[in-house]
C-alpha cells in the first residue's frame, strides 16, 4: 500500500514537473516571437531607396525584451521603444517615446505572420488607432507599416510605410 502512494505520488510529481517545462517552453517561445526585427538596421521609404533613418533593435533582458533606439538621417527626430511580451495579458506590449513629444503603447500579437500592435484600448477618444505591423519579407528585411484611423478602425491612412534593410558591415 505504501509502495502504491509513493508511485501514485512520484507520477503525480513527474506529471506537473513536465508540464510546468512545457509552459516554460511555449513561454519561451512567445517571448522571441519578435526576434525577427532584432539587428542594425537601415530604413528606408518603402519600395524607393530613399534612407528615411538607421534604427538599431537589440534583445534585452535575458532576451525577454526588446529595446529600439531609431533615428532619422538627420539625427533631428529621434525615439526608443520597449518591446515585451507580457504572459498576464498574453499579448505583446510596446511604450514608444520620441523626442516631439509623442507617447504610444500598443499591444497586440502575431496575426498571420505579422507583428501587429495598436492602441485601440487606449484611445483617448475611442475613435483614433494608430496600428503599426511588422512583416518579415523573404530577403530577409522587415516592412514596418504604420496606420491611423480616425473612425474606430473602419477607414485607415497610412502614416509612414518602411523597410528595415540590415546593415551588413560595420560603419
Amino acid at each position: 500500500m505504501i509502495m502504491k502512494k509513493t508511485c501514485i505520488l512520484i507520477f503525480i510529481i513527474l506529471t506537473q514537473y513536465i508540464m510546468a517545462q512545457e509552459q516554460n517552453k511555449d513561454l519561451k517561445n512567445m517571448y522571441h516571437q519578435f526576434d525577427f526585427w532584432i539587428g542594425t538596421w537601415d530604413v528606408y521609404k518603402f519600395g524607393t531607396d530613399t534612407l528615411a533613418g538607421t534604427s538599431n533593435i537589440e534583445s534585452i533582458i535575458d532576451g525577454i525584451g526588446l529595446l529600439e533606439n531609431y533615428s532619422t538621417t538627420s539625427g533631428t527626430y529621434t525615439g526608443k521603444s520597449l518591446n515585451k511580451y507580457n504572459p498576464a495579458k498574453n499579448r505583446w506590449e510596446q511604450y514608444w517615446i520620441d523626442n516631439d513629444g509623442l507617447t504610444l503603447f500598443l499591444s497586440g500579437g502575431i496575426i498571420d505572420g505579422k507583428m501587429v500592435l495598436n492602441d485601440s484600448e487606449n484611445s483617448t477618444d475611442h475613435k483614433t488607432i494608430n496600428r503599426i505591423t511588422w512583416e518579415q519579407l523573404k530577403n530577409g528585411s522587415v516592412r514596418q507599416t504604420w496606420e491611423l484611423s480616425h473612425d474606430n478602425g473602419k477607414t485607415w491612412s497610412v502614416l509612414f510605410d518602411g523597410e528595415y534593410k540590415k546593415i551588413i558591415s560595420s560603419r
